[in-house]
C-alpha cells in the first residue's frame, strides 16, 4: 500500500470555486462561451454548436483566473465531469467548480478522481433530490492522498499515456470519418460519381432524369426503393426488470439508446452496459442481430448510429437492419445517416417522438445502379476496417488504464525506472483481482471434482458438437479456459503440450467417462447423444450454477473459432497466467516471446496473431488472475 500523507484538497489549491448562480446575458458570434458541468469531458472543454455564447463585457465582469494548474469539475448534475483547463474563452456557470492548484499535481487528480470510491464520495455527499448538488465546503474539506513530486509525475506519465493514444487514434478515426461520408455524399447526393471515362457524372455534363416518385432528378438509370429494401428490419425490447435472473454482466449483448448515446463518437459498438441472459432472451422474444448489422435508435432520440460487432440484440428503443439482402452495412450505415432527418420528420408522438417500423420502412429512397454501389463499398471498407481496429485498440487501451488506475494508486502497482516508456517498466506487485472484480464461488466438493470436470466437458461438447471446428485440439483449450476463468479447481493437471496447456489424464479417459456417464459416444470425432445425455443440464447447473453468465460468454465468443484461434488464446493465456504467479512484470513483448519459447509448434504463428489473442482475452475482460497452478514442462514434451 502507498504511505501518501493524507490531507483537505484546500490545502493543496489557491483558491476552489464555481461559477455564475444565474442567467447570463447570452450573445452570438463573440467567441465567449458559458460552460457548464455538461460541457466537461474526457479531460476537455466541449465546445460545440449548442454551446452558448456571452458578451464580452458579461466574460469580464465574471472572469476567473484560470491556469494550466487548473481542474474544472462538474458539481451540479453531471457531478464528476472533468476538463483542464487550456486557454479557451470560457465562462463557468455554477455547475462548474474550478480547482486551482499550486503545481502540476492537477493532472494526479484528475485522474484519482476517477477512482470509483471517489465518484461514489462525491454522489454521497451531494445534496438534492432532483437533481444533486456537491457543495464547495465538501470539496474544500475533502481529504486526499498526497504524493510527492516524483511518485505523482510517474502515475500521471503512465496513464496519460493511454489517454495519449486514444485522443491520436480518435483523431485519425474522425478524419477517415470525414473521407467516407464526403465520398458518400459526393457520389449520391452531388452524383458525381465516376463515370465510364472517370469523370464526375453530374459535373461532367451526366444525364439526368425526373423520378416522379422521389419528385427530383437522379442520374439516368438510377431508380427509387424503400428503406425496406436495405435489408430486414428489427425491432427490440425488455427481459422483465423485476426477474433479476435475466440480466448479468456477462451474457448476450443487449443495446439501449443511452448506450449508443455514451458510444457518441465511435462507428462500431461491442456491447452495452448490461447483457441478458439466455433465459431473459427467451422470455422477451427478442431477435438476435448477427454482426454487421446496423443499428439505429428509433426513439429518445432518433438517429444514433452503430454498426455491432458482434451478435447482439436491442430493447424497444431501435429499428435495426440485418444487412441480409443487397446491400452490405457500409452503405446501409450512410444510406440512414443521409436519410435521418427525413426519418425524423416522419416521427410521432407528444412526450418522446418516435418513427415506427410501418413508417420507418416505407420511406422512399434513390436506388442507384448496383455497380457504383460496389465502387463505393470498395473504396469505404478498407476504411470501417481501419476505425474498427482502432476503436478495438481503443476499448483495451481504456481497460488497460482503468485496471491499472486502482493498483496505481493503492500501491499494487509501482512505477520504476523511465515514466516515457508507455507503461512498458510496469511491475506487478500482487494478483490482479482487486481490478478484475471478486470471481464467483463454486464450492464443488473435493470427492466430486472429477465428476464435475465431466460435466463441463459434457456442457462443452453439448454446445459444440455440431462446431465444424471441433477438434481435440479446441476441446482441451475450451476446457483449459473454462476452467480457469471461473477458477474451477478441478484437479487442475495441465502442462506445456504443442498445441498448447494439456491435461493428459483428462483427454485420455474422457471419451471413456461420457460414454460410461451414457451421455455421448464418440465415432469418428462425431458425438451421438445416448439416454442420460439430458442429465447433464441439470449437473451443470447444479455444479456451475453461479458461472453460468461466465461461461456462457466464453462459449458463444468460441463459438466458429478455428482450432489456431483456440490454441492461440489458450497459450497466451496460460503464459500470462504463469507470469503473475511468478510474479513477473507484465510486458507485451515478453509474454509473445515466452508463447513463442512454448513449443517449435508456435513458430507458425505471426505476431499479429498472438497479439490478436492477447486483445481478444482484454476486450472481453478474460484476463487471467493468477489461479490455479504454475504450468511447467513435462519431461517427456518438448
Amino acid at each position: 500500500m502507498n504511505k501518501w500523507r493524507i490531507d483537505k484538497l484546500s490545502t493543496l489549491c489557491t483558491r476552489i470555486g464555481d461559477g455564475l448562480h444565474g442567467t447570463p446575458q447570452y450573445s452570438e458570434n463573440t467567441g465567449f462561451y458559458f460552460i457548464n458541468g455538461n460541457n466537461l469531458n474526457g479531460g476537455r472543454i466541449i465546445i460545440n454548436s449548442d454551446t452558448k455564447e456571452v458578451s464580452e463585457d458579461e466574460y469580464k465582469s465574471n472572469f476567473i483566473p484560470l491556469n494550466e494548474n487548473s481542474l474544472l469539475l462538474g458539481i451540479n448534475g453531471t457531478i464528476g465531469n472533468m476538463a483542464f483547463y487550456r486557454g479557451e474563452r470560457i465562462m463557468l456557470g455554477k455547475s462548474s467548480a474550478y480547482l486551482n492548484f499550486t503545481t502540476s499535481i492537477n493532472k494526479f487528480y484528475y485522474y484519482y478522481f476517477q477512482l470509483p470510491g471517489v465518484q461514489k464520495y462525491f454522489y454521497d455527499v451531494a445534496t438534492g433530490s432532483t437533481i444533486k448538488n456537491l457543495s464547495l465546503k465538501s470539496l474544500q474539506d475533502f481529504k486526499v492522498p498526497i504524493p510527492n513530486d516524483v511518485e505523482f509525475k510517474k502515475i500521471v506519465a503512465v496513464l496519460s499515456a493511454f489517454d495519449d493514444k486514444i485522443e491520436l487514434n480518435n483523431k485519425i478515426n474522425a478524419e477517415l470519418e470525414q473521407m467516407a461520408k464526403t465520398l458518400y455524399d459526393y457520389w449520391f447526393v452531388q452524383f458525381d460519381f465516376p463515370n465510364a471515362k472517370g469523370k464526375p457524372y453530374k459535373s461532367s455534363g451526366g444525364k439526368m432524369v425526373c423520378n416522379e416518385v422521389l419528385r427530383r432528378e437522379v442520374p439516368e438509370g438510377w431508380q427509387h426503393e424503400l428503406i425496406n429494401d436495405l435489408g430486414t428490419i428489427v425491432g427490440g425490447g425488455t427481459p422483465s426488470r423485476s426477474i433479476e435472473e435475466y440480466f448479468t454482466s456477462n451474457g448476450i449483448a443487449w443495446i439501449t439508446p443511452k448506450d449508443l448515446s455514451l458510444n457518441n463518437g465511435n462507428k462500431f459498438i461491442t456491447k452495452g452496459d448490461l447483457d441478458i441472459t439466455e433465459k431473459g432472451f427467451m422470455a422477451a422474444s427478442l431477435n438476435l442481430l448477427p454482426a454487421k448489422s446496423v443499428l439505429m435508435s428509433s426513439r429518445a432520440p432518433i438517429g444514433y448510429l452503430a454498426v455491432n460487432t458482434v451478435d447482439c440484440t436491442t430493447n424497444q428503443g431501435f429499428k435495426s437492419i440485418v444487412c441480409n439482402k443487397t446491400y452490405s452495412h457500409e452503405y446501409v450505415y450512410y444510406v440512414l445517416k443521409n436519410y435521418m432527418p427525413t426519418i425524423e420528420a416522419n416521427a410521432t408522438g407528444s412526450t418522446f417522438k418516435e418513427i415506427s417500423a410501418g413508417v420507418f420502412k416505407s420511406i422512399k429512397i434513390i436506388k442507384p445502379k448496383y455497380e457504383i454501389v460496389e465502387k463505393f463499398i470498395e473504396q469505404v471498407k478498407p476504411i470501417f476496417d481501419k476505425q474498427d481496429n482502432l476503436e478495438k485498440q481503443n476499448h483495451q487501451l481504456a481497460n488497460l488504464r482503468d485496471w491499472l488506475l486502482p493498483m496505481l494508486m493503492n500501491g499494487q502497482v509501482k512505477v520504476i525506472g523511465n515514466t516515457h516508456s508507455h507503461g512498458q517498466d510496469l511491475l506487478m506487485a500482487t494478483r490482479p483481482e482487486a481490478a478484475l472484480g471478486k470471481v464467483v464461488q463454486l464450492n464443488i466438493p473435493t470427492n466430486r471434482k472429477t465428476f464435475a470436470k465431466q460435466v463441463l466437458a459434457g456442457k462443452i461438447i453439448s454446445r459444440f458438437k455440431n462446431d465444424a471446428n471441433f477438434t481435440d485440439i479446441k476441446f482441451q483449450k475450451i476446457q483449459f479456459l473454462a476452467e480457469h476463468i471461473v477458477e474451477a479447481d478441478l484437479n487442475l493437471n495441465y502442462y506445456y503440450q504443442a498445441a498448447g496447456p494439456y491435461d493428459n489424464v483428462f483427454m485420455h479417459t474422457i471419451y471413456n467417462d461420457l460414454k460410461k456417464n451414457k451421455w455421448y459416444e464418440c465415432k469418428d470425432r462425431k458425438f451421438a447423444a445416448l439416454e442420460k445425455q439430458g442429465k447433464i443440464e441439470k449437473y451443470y447447473q447444479n455444479y456451475f450454477g453461479p458461472a453460468t453468465g461466465q461461461l456462457d460468454k466464453l462459449f458463444r465468443l468460441l463459438s466458429g473459432a478455428t482450432e489456431a484461434k483456440s490454441e492461440i488464446i489458450a497459450t497466451i493465456y496460460a503464459v500470462w497466467n504463469n507470469f503473475i504467479i511468478e510474479g513477473k512484470p507484465i510486458v507485451e513483448d515478453e509474454l509473445i516471446q515466452s508463447f513463442y519459447n512454448w513449443s517449435e509448434r508456435k513458430h507458425q504463428y505471426t505476431r499479429a496473431q498472438v497479439l490478436e489473442g492477447l486483445q481478444w482475452l482484454r476486450e472481453y475482460k478474460l484476463e487471467p488472475t493468477g489461479f490455479g497452478k504454475l504450468i511447467k514442462k513435462a519431461k517427456s514434451k518438448k
